[in-house]
């Protein structure tokens, strides 16, 4: 076969996720090429080779790469004038060069060079002949740059380029090698996104379509990945059966490939369908394991999610000092990371409370507690015959030793609650503010309330009552709250009231973009609310809290609003 074919026939091994065999191919075709005094093949093996470096993570690989290219294209450009084929050959591959470098920096989180990157592909010229291969760049790109924000939880930034990636798409059934395979890559990772902002009827046609194409040519891991998006799908609709039947068909084909952060999110989501029906020791497994594999890709977000989850194993069986530990490294994680968000945090306070809140119930004789010497079997038996009643008696040591523990527990759940449900009142778009509402604000809310009554704290809850039905107000002053941010597009997360589940789109309201401006319909948070004439503005305490913690107004600066003329 010729050098041109071997470089076809490398592509269409890394296509089919074999980088290794294509890796050794294009090595082994650099003696030839040096021989043949070919330039512009040793710059498509260079070229492919950092497009195999970038899906295998080995990034020094990928910069090497891009470095050979433009000192070729720079040793070139000092020969001046060129011939229509070099100069035709120096365009091609500095697109090359800035797509390995737009992924690289979205790689690495460097998201505004990233963009930079992409924008200098866009706008770079070329032959008509590579247009093709061009847009294909400028897609796949597009692709990486966006699943980088949305694993930075900057889901609020993906989207418009998500957008960006669909408009590029042929979705027609034609074969085309390089159109198919960016409808491939975009279908998965564009589904995955609408899985993880909530919008489901969107994710399954491009799913579904990725899938069947990916199938087509004999990508069976892309064919896998469609599976594990259709998985986490189904999760977020309560269908645990098809979880566990996509991720055991997806399972043996992402192994076999060794694709370490898929493996991770396999067994995530398995943990959970086991969570679901009381298989707490299945559970810990398969977190055990997902957590192995991040710490291995040193991806901190997902660590931070993923001990976060595994503190509820340790909850249920009343190690609260091993389940506050996980918490802390949690919040060391995040703590390193120059791009966590307030909501990250708040769910971590969140979650603390809920250790509090268990720990105390166990003072209080709750029926599903655990003990520190219980096993497996019997943790698991209290957990699923459990129906959440107490026997402490009133006034006893153990009922005082857990009204201190919820005080403590509200003084975290609260002010992590009235943040978070906060950002409703500055979603514009209706059905994403329902969405939020339902899906993220109420679980938090609901802790709230729950932790106030347990605690006997008539005030408390009343308070919360009263705030939670005055809801948001609308203004139609022109001039009114101008200085109010309102999310431009905010994306909802599903999360489930029974267990905590992972905040993958959380953050992208928190970092998201705000437009400012007269509106004739305003949406914007409530004066505080004056419950009694005698008395300071209802929640004023935790309202405060909110603020120093996270930095979030939960009420705005006009006068209190009496609620009881």
């Amino acid at each position: 076969m010729s050098i041109t074919g071997d470089l076809d026939r490398a592509r269409r091994l890394a296509w089919a996720a074999d980088e290794s065999a294509a890796k050794e191919l294009l090595l082994s075709l650099l003696p030839a090429i040096e021989e043949a005094d070919r330039d512009d093949l040793a710059l498509e093996v260079s070229a492919q080779l950092g497009e195999i470096y970038l899906v295998r993570t080995a990034y020094d690989g990928v910069d090497e790469c891009i470095r050979r290219i433009r000192d070729c294209i720079a040793a070139y450009t000092a020969l001046a004038p060129h011939s229509p084929d070099t100069a035709s050959m120096m365009a091609r591959y500095t697109r090359r060069a800035h797509f390995l470098q737009a992924g690289l920096h979205a790689a690495r989180g460097a998201h505004d060079q990233a963009a930079d990157a992409v924008s200098a592909l866009v706008t770079a010229p070329g032959p008509p002949e590579c247009n093709d291969e061009h847009r294909y760049l400028i897609g796949y790109a597009r692709v990486l740059c966006a699943t980088a924000l949305s694993d930075d939880d900057l889901h609020h930034l993906a989207a418009p380029m998500w957008d960006q990636v669909i408009d590029t798409v042929d979705t027609s059934t034609a074969d085309n090698g390089l159109g198919d395979r960016l409808l491939v890559l975009a279908g998965i990772g564009y589904g995955g996104f609408c899985v993880q902002t909530g919008r489901l009827a969107d994710a399954e046609p491009w799913l579904r379509r990725a899938g069947a194409r990916a199938q087509a040519h004999g990508w069976e891991l892309d064919t896998a990945r469609t599976q594990l998006e259709r998985a986490i799908a189904c999760w977020s609709m309560g269908d645990h059966n098809g979880v566990d039947r996509l991720i055991d068909e997806a399972y043996p084909v992402i192994a076999k490939y060794a694709r370490a952060h898929d493996v991770s999110r396999c067994w995530f989501y398995r943990g959970f369908t086991r969570l679901a029906s009381a298989a707490l020791e299945e559970a810990d497994q398969c977190w055990e394991h997902a957590e192995r594999h991040w710490r291995e890709l040193g991806k901190p977000l997902y660590l931070h999610r993923i001990l976060l989850q595994r503190s509820w194993i340790p909850i249920f069986f009343g190690r609260f000092a091993e389940a506050t530990e996980l918490i802390a490294q949690a919040r060391t994680l995040l703590d390193g990371w120059p791009r966590s968000s307030w909501l990250q945090y708040a769910r971590l306070d969140d979650q603390l409370g809920t250790v509090w809140r268990a720990d105390a119930l166990g003072d209080l004789g709750f029926d599903g507690a655990g003990d520190l010497d219980d096993t497996w079997d019997e943790i698991e038996a209290k957990h699923e015959a459990s129906l959440g009643t107490t026997n402490a008696e009133t006034g006893s040591a153990a009922f005082r030793r857990a009204m201190a523990k919820l005080e403590q527990a509200a003084e975290l759940k609260v002010p992590a609650a009235l943040a978070v449900d906060s950002v409703r009142y500055t979603i514009i778009d209706a059905a994403a503010r329902a969405q939020w509402a339902a899906r993220v604000s109420a679980p938090m809310l609901a802790g709230a309330f729950a932790v106030s009554w347990e605690w006997e704290n008539t005030a408390l809850t009343a308070e919360l009552i009263e705030y939670h039905s005055a809801r948001g107000s609308f203004s139609t002053e022109t001039e009114a709250g101008a200085d109010v941010p309102i999310w431009a597009g905010a994306q909802a997360v599903l999360v489930d009231a029974e267990f905590e589940l992972p905040d993958l789109a959380l953050a992208d309201v928190a970092a998201g973009s705000v437009a400012g401006g007269p509106s004739l319909t305003r949406l914007g948070p409530l004066p505080p609310l004056q419950m009694d004439p005698g008395a300071p503005p209802i929640l004023g305490h935790y309202r405060a809290l909110a603020k120093q913690r996270y930095g979030r107004n939960i009420t705005s600066d006009e006068p209190a609003w009496p609620t009881w003329s």
